[in-house]
Parts: structure tokens; C-alpha cells; sequence
């Protein structure tokens, strides 16, 4: 309610864009939580579009994020798959760690999962790499075994 009765119309009237996309962002996320997946889809390709036209690279790869995780809850693993790609080259492109392994830890299994596993074990290593730079040990520890297990 916060967000959207009073932080959105405030940076709406000052014209704010980028603050406005990312608090659509925060607005999706909790709808998401919620089990609103309509309408948090809707909020993030808000969000998605006012980035693309800013080029915020890091608002866009948040947004497809975003959609692929409401996709991955409506178990449309096709839908996903492209929102996840996007955003994991994005990610990599900005160099946050914290992103690649996550994002290319839900990426590496769904290639697994589609019979991509070497798409899919480059994908892990990258994400490992990540994990481990930002000190995930948990993270880290179940990509080394999926990376094993796609190796077998």
C-alpha cells in the first residue's frame, strides 16, 4: 500500500522515471509473494518497458528476472527459459555476481531439465564461479553437485 498510494505518486509528479519502475519492481515482488501472478506480471512489464526505453540494463535484467520466476510459479518452463537467458547475459554483461549464480542456477537446471546439458554445465560453471566469489558456500555446494550430476 505504501508504495503504491504514496511512493509511486510522488516520484510520478516529479517525473522520476527510473524510481518509478523500480518501485513497480517492489509493488510486483510483493503481488508475487502473494500469489498474484497477473498482476505482478503486469507491474513488471511496466517496469521492463520504462527500462528498455531508459537502457537501464540492470532494471531490465531485474523485470525479465522478475517475469521468469512468475513464469517458473505457473510451471511454464518455455516461457521462462527465454527470461532467464536474457537476464543471465545481462548479468554478465554488468559483472554482478550476486545475479549470475542466482539467476544461472534456476537457468542451469531448466537446461538440464530440457536436455541441454552442456548448455547447461557452461551455464553452472559460470554460476559457481559467481557463488563463490560472493561466498554462497550453500549455493556454491549445490551447483557443484548439479554440475556433477550433469557430468555422469
Amino acid at each position: 500500500r505504501i508504495h503504491h498510494e504514496e511512493a509511486l505518486p510522488v516520484y510520478e509528479r516529479l517525473g522520476d522515471t527510473r524510481s518509478t519502475a523500480v518501485t513497480w519492481g517492489k509493488i510486483a515482488d510483493i503481488l508475487y509473494q502473494r500469489g498474484d501472478y497477473d498482476q505482478a506480471a503486469e507491474f513488471h512489464l511496466k517496469r521492463l518497458k520504462v527500462n528498455e526505453t531508459l537502457g537501464d540494463l540492470d532494471g531490465i535484467a531485474a523485470a525479465k528476472w522478475g517475469l521468469a520466476q512468475i513464469e517458473l510459479a505457473r510451471e511454464d518452463h518455455d516461457a521462462a527459459l527465454p527470461l532467464l537467458a536474457d537476464s543471465f547475459r545481462l548479468l554478465q554483461q554488468l559483472q554482478r555476481p550476486d545475479g549470475i549464480a542466482n539467476v544461472g542456477n534456476i537457468l542451469g537446471q531448466i537446461l538440464l531439465s530440457a536436455g541441454n546439458p552442456d548448455q547447461a554445465i557452461t551455464v553452472l560453471k559460470t554460476s559457481l564461479t559467481a557463488a563463490d566469489k560472493i561466498g554462497a558456500e550453500t549455493l556454491s555446494t549445490h551447483l557443484r553437485g548439479l554440475i556433477e550430476k550433469a557430468t555422469e
